[in-house]
């Protein structure tokens, strides 16, 4: 789904650009999601009559290609209702025009609506409440307000807990880890990023997961994990290229390219650049090749090009709209400051140093940093070219004050990223581990039952001594069976579950560090099991699941482990093996469930699964380590088309 207000995004996409690019592209995609998805518990707060509700949900589908369709389309239903509307009808369409105006750039018109939906006193906690909350804090940010911003996008989270909404308060994350990030927080906007993440997952919904890639590749870019952020952003290009929202991976090329544009890559920059000015002709709308311009402009500007950066900006400038907000403001200011500066029309750039400070006067400090450090790069230059050596000194003495305070303080979030990320996953799993523990601790009691009632049988019955005794000892046995298997096994699958099989891992791969030896993982999850799921219920993913299972026992070596980890995704533990002959494991694995026929609901099924293989090696020694890069090849089996292998660089 695109929009105009992603133009400006992208058209403004200076790499020091950060706070405007982030915010607005958080904007973009927590609406979007907020229009597509409703909660069970708001949408039985808000009925609309048939006629109304068929016409929403029309009007979200054309905003899936084309905003503008869906603005004009609502702004007809609320002029030419087929009934009177009531408040709860005239909320629906007062949050989408909102938004449709956002998407559009068109900001005091969606604050005009805005305003008419609080005069309407609708339901902060329904669907359009909380997303009239985002896109008014949305305004806030485009205005540089972030504090007010913070604390509507807290009121929506808020709101969506109270709904039980998870899509919404998964948007609500999202907005939130996109403000840190805007203030330079990154190792909050992580925090959230990953909250969202893990209620997406949980959704099982696609469409949200890309845009969420696009938000966590620009906040990996930040902290310069740059092959992270290629990743997630190259992700979100092939999810939306394959189901044609041409707005989205029209995004998410430019997305790619910033990061490009921050490595100094800038080959791979315009190349990105190039994609975005063939995707604008398929979106069909010649406002959005004005984004490819000023991305050519800034690229060829820092490859030294500058007659070939003039003309684009020049190009760009012809097409563009005027800049509606500060940020987008100050974007072009500098930029033609810098080009003037190039020209040397110190004049010129002199103007731009004036109009910045204007602008920067108006905006919180906190999240215009790199606009003052633009600014006094800019005034540098000029105090250069003039021979005052003394004033460019003391202009980059400051300007470095600011980079190094940010990066100071950067440096210890940074380190704390992966911990934080670590945690919440420790956390999620140490609550099935509670679950786990409480049906042991049932057994073991049940177990101390079943003594007290034999210890009764032998006081009472000496004479039974020896029978008592040994049926005591034969129910001992059964019991202790009993707790390993349960506390061990996967009772579904019957496999060894997830501790079982990493406390297997740990151990193995400690004995064999000892001798030098080697040691090889495999994950591999079924394709597509949602859709199993979904059409054969969850009996019917269960009957794949033992299916599965017991395809891929049969290739796993007496001495190998296989467990289940998750849902439907499986981990095989294989010492002294190395990543070649994993791979031969994995490939008969995958030709037997490939081939197999498995009948679910009297249906023959065809079921495929994807594979990542990892082995020990001096970069990767940690059960963890190899554990991360065998999931990291299973994405890139995953993005490869499904129903294939991929090692671990």
């Amino acid at each position: 789904m695109g929009s105009a207000v992603v133009n400006v995004l992208l058209t403004f996409n200076l790499i020091k650009a950060r706070p405007f690019f982030q915010l607005l592209l958080l904007l973009k995609i927590c609406a979007l999601l907020l229009l597509l998805n409703y909660s069970p518990f708001s949408y039985a707060l808000t009925v609309h009559p048939d006629w109304l509700q068929q016409s929403l949900d029309k009007a979200d589908q054309l905003n899936d290609k084309n905003p503008s369709l869906a603005l004009d389309f609502t702004l007809e239903i609320l002029a030419n209702p087929k009934e009177i509307l009531n408040s709860q009808g005239k909320a629906a369409l007062y949050s989408r025009i909102a938004e449709y105006n956002y998407f559009l750039d068109q900001l005091e018109q969606s604050q005009k609506y805005i305003d008419l939906f609080y005069t309407l006193e609708a339901d902060l906690t329904s669907s359009d409440g909380i997303s009239v909350l985002l896109v008014h804090a949305g305004l806030f940010a485009v205005q540089g307000k972030s504090k007010q911003a913070m604390e509507l996008y807290l009121q929506a989270k808020n709101n969506a807990e109270i709904t039980e909404n998870k899509k919404l308060l998964a948007d609500s994350y999202g907005a939130i880890a996109s403000s840190f990030s805007e203030n330079y927080n990154d190792s909050e906007a992580l925090k959230y990023y990953h909250k969202a993440f893990i209620v997406i997952q949980e959704l099982g919904d696609e469409l949200e997961m890309a845009y969420l890639n696009i938000q966590m590749a620009r906040s990996y870019s930040y902290i310069y994990d740059d092959k992270k952020a290629i990743e997630f952003a190259n992700k979100a290009i092939s999810y939306f290229h394959a189901n044609q929202y041409y707005y989205d991976e029209l995004l998410a090329y430019n997305t790619l390219a910033s990061v490009y544009m921050q490595m100094s890559e800038y080959d791979n920059a315009i190349a990105s650049y190039q994609k975005v000015a063939e995707v604008s002709k398929l979106v069909k709308n010649e406002n959005f090749i004005d984004i490819a311009y000023i991305g050519f402009a800034k690229a060829y500007f820092q490859k030294k090009e500058v007659n070939k950066a003039q003309h684009y900006y020049s190009l760009y400038l012809a097409h563009a709209p005027s800049p509606s907000s500060p940020f987008s403001q100050l974007d072009r200011i500098l930029f033609a400051g810098q080009i003037a500066f190039a020209n040397q029309d110190i004049t010129l750039a002199e103007e731009s140093i004036k109009e910045m400070e204007l602008v920067l006067n108006s905006l919180e400090n906190d999240s215009s940093t790199s606009w003052h450090i633009g600014l006094l790069d800019l005034k540098t230059d000029v105090a250069v070219f003039a021979e005052d050596y003394k004033k460019a000194y003391l202009l980059q003495e400051k300007a470095r004050k600011l980079v190094s305070t940010y990066q100071n303080s950067e440096r210890e979030k940074v380190r704390s990223k992966f911990k934080v990320m670590f945690d919440t996953d420790q956390a999620i799993l140490q609550n099935q581990v509670l679950e786990r523990d409480k049906q042991l601790d049932k057994a073991a009691l049940e177990n101390a039952n079943q003594q007290q009632k034999l210890q009764l049988i032998i006081i009472i019955a000496v004479s039974l001594f020896a029978l008592g005794l040994g049926f005591f000892i034969n129910r001992q046995l059964k019991s202790s069976k009993m707790l390993h298997k349960l506390a061990n096994t996967d009772t579904l699958t019957e496999l060894a579950n997830r501790r079982y099989t990493f406390i297997y891992a740990e151990n193995k791969l400690s004995q064999i560090k000892k001798n030098s030896g080697i040691l090889s993982l495999i994950i591999f999850d079924i394709d597509h099991f949602k859709n199993i799921n979904d059409t054969y219920g969850h009996a019917g993913g269960d009957i794949a699941l033992k299916d599965v299972s017991e395809l891929a026992n049969e290739y796993v070596r007496n001495n190998d482990v296989l467990g289940r980890i998750g849902g439907e995704e499986f981990l095989i533990v294989l010492p002294h093996a190395s990543a070649e002959q994993a791979n031969e494991v994995a490939e008969r694995i995958r030709q037997a469930i490939d081939s197999a026929k498995i009948t679910i609901d009297g249906k023959q099924v065809h079921i495929t699964a994807s594979f990542g293989i990892a082995q020990l090696n001096n970069e990767h020694s940690t059960f963890n380590q190899i554990f991360h890069q065998a999931d990291i090849a299973l994405y890139q089996a995953k993005n490869s088309g499904r129903n294939c292998i991929k090692l671990a660089d």
